[in-house]
């Protein structure tokens, strides 16, 4: 297949887009950036070489529309110019989330004028999201799911359904209990997907003057199964595996580490870190780009094969089901304004206060403790 010419609309969370196009270039070239014209989008296309456009006419030749901008859902813009691109028969990428309505009226649209409509749920091409889906799928195929345990901000919501989804194969059947708790930041949903029971904590509070600033957990979530239990403790964290394992014991029942030397010296818990370095430059400028790459490239292999992906279309209109079930359930999210401390903190400064000596609780419990490395990640000094 020849090189996709592509069309960036929106240039704020657009520009990671055409960071992962840059990644590309072998499949994908950007021809032109559409939007309303602000500055910053002129020196964006500016410094890109392409054209910046504010109407759809004026665009040059083009294949692939990448809508980066809100759908209407959420209030922006994004479903209308889709629909538009499609009805000229281009294809197009959208950047979640979006309402079934919209996204059943994209599909159909798509069908018509004989093009592809592909949704972006973003998150799942996180390099530790995607390893933990991948880790996920091998235990799944030996041992049953028994329970999974979700937390997420209101703005991660759409993103961990997604997950969800796919770790439990799809959706249907799907179903949620009508009551709702409400602990502190969290409401707690409960109800089962595919037959697994699932327990959703979802911090519904928002700042709207400052979005994207104000989101206490990013995706958290625990499968249980009766091998172990598998834990995604962040989007970019440690994800942790937990063996079920019997304790060592004596022939009287008695615990006994020299019973059994493999349940004695075994590994009570594993971590396995993917992003040692997650900071906004690394986030912007490599992890985002890579995994919009990783989307599009994906993308570009269905382009090529030009199949139908009725599958795919059911996922996601499901997808879009759930997220406006919970959405009920949870009811308006809750306008805060974000009390950030003026300072962001480090885990050294917490650990080592002003005036304390640069020794481990263990070291200061017991002053035979000799520190073999095990905790010497807290400080690299």
């Amino acid at each position: 297949m020849n090189t996709v010419r592509v069309v960036v609309c929106g240039t704020t969370f657009g520009r990671i887009y055409i960071n992962g196009i840059k990644k590309l270039a072998d499949k994908f070239s950007l021809v032109a950036i559409l939007s309303q014209g602000s500055e910053q989008s002129r020196r964006l296309a500016e410094q890109l070489g392409v054209p910046l456009c504010t109407k759809i006419e004026d665009l040059p030749a083009f294949d692939l529309a990448c809508v980066v901008v809100r759908s209407s859902v959420v209030g922006g813009s994004g479903t209308q110019l889709a629909l538009e691109f499609l009805s000229r028969g281009k294809h197009v990428v959208m950047e979640h989330p979006i309402h079934k309505k919209d996204s059943v009226d994209c599909y159909r649209m798509a069908a018509k004028n004989n093009v592809q409509f592909k949704l972006n749920t973003f998150y799942r091409w996180n390099p530790t999201i995607s390893r933990y889906l991948e880790i996920t799928t091998t235990l799944t195929r030996q041992f049953k799911i028994i329970h999974i345990d979700a937390e997420c901000s209101i703005h991660f919501l759409f993103s961990t359904l997604d997950i969800i989804g796919r770790i439990t194969g799809g959706f249907t059947p799907w179903s949620f209990d009508d009551d709702t708790q409400v602990t502190g930041i969290f409401t707690t949903l409960t109800g089962s997907i595919r037959k697994t029971p699932l327990c959703l904590r979802v911090v519904n509070h928002n700042d709207p003057e400052k979005p994207d600033d104000f989101a206490h957990v990013g995706h958290r979530i625990t499968v249980f199964t009766h091998a172990g239990n598998l834990v995604l403790t962040e989007t970019d964290g440690t994800i942790i595996w937990h063996p079920n394992t019997p304790i060592p014991r004596d022939q009287a029942g008695l615990l006994s580490t020299a019973a059994d030397d493999r349940l004695s010296t075994l590994q009570l818990h594993e971590n396995l870190l993917i992003e040692p370095c997650v900071t906004r430059v690394a986030l912007y400028d490599h992890t985002w780009p890579a995994g919009i790459a990783e989307f599009l490239n994906e993308v570009y292999d269905k382009l090529a094969c030009s199949k139908n992906e009725a599958q795919e279309a059911e996922y996601l209109l499901a997808l879009c089901a759930v997220w406006a079930r919970t959405g009920q359930l949870l009811g308006p999210t809750c306008t805060v304004q974000a009390a950030m401390h003026a300072e962001p903190l480090s885990l050294e400064s917490l650990m080592w206060p002003l005036g304390e000596s640069h020794t481990s609780p263990i070291e200061r419990n017991n002053p035979n403790h000799r520190n073999t490395g095990e905790i010497t990640w807290m400080s690299q000094r």
